[in-house]
């Protein structure tokens, strides 16, 4: 378990990408898709779903921003390994991000990105109460922008005991 501390100075510093002024554009933006669990993770869970939602703060027209991202998910857990039934990983959190966009706005926008935060663990099933662990997290991916607001990309995330590739596709907008 981190301690209370450790907790909020990552929260802290998640927040403040929030508070960051827009030099550039502000881009809003909520997706969806699958998680695919990795690693140890993987030999426990199934495929699941994740949904994020955040913000990035152009700075200049340098392609750079930063902003603060949310996300939620779940995966089920394999029959043949669970000790109960219905078990579930619930992953949660929030990260600060950087991220770096090409190209024009005008046409289609490769960008790469990382973040890191607080990722919630959750372990939740029949027969018994459910276990939470909040660790230190991390990002990083590389997406798709259409210059009519969709994204397609692709993620790696994790902590030290549960990793994930998430593929999502959402709606971004400018403000």
């Amino acid at each position: 378990m981190m301690k209370k501390r450790s907790v909020f100075l990552l929260t802290a510093f998640a927040l403040m990408a929030f508070a960051i002024p827009a030099q550039a554009q502000t881009t809003l933006y909520i997706g969806g898709g699958g998680s695919f669990p990795t690693g140890d993770f993987g030999e426990l869970a199934d495929t699941g779903w994740m949904a994020v939602g955040g913000a990035i703060f152009g700075l200049g027209d340098s392609g750079f921003g930063v902003g603060g991202e949310v996300f939620y998910g779940q995966n089920n857990h394999k029959e043949e390994v669970s000790l109960f039934e219905n078990t579930k990983t619930t992953p949660y959190g929030i990260m600060a991000i950087a991220d770096y966009t090409f190209g024009s706005p005008d046409g289609l926008q490769p960008y790469l990105f990382g973040g890191l935060g607080l990722l919630v663990h959750k372990f939740s099933g029949d027969g018994f109460d459910s276990e939470s662990e909040s660790q230190f997290g991390y990002q990083f991916g590389a997406g798709l922008a259409f210059n009519f607001g969709l994204f397609i990309e692709g993620r790696y995330m994790g902590a030290s005991d549960t990793q994930y590739f998430g593929a999502l596709a959402g709606w971004a907008f400018g403000l």
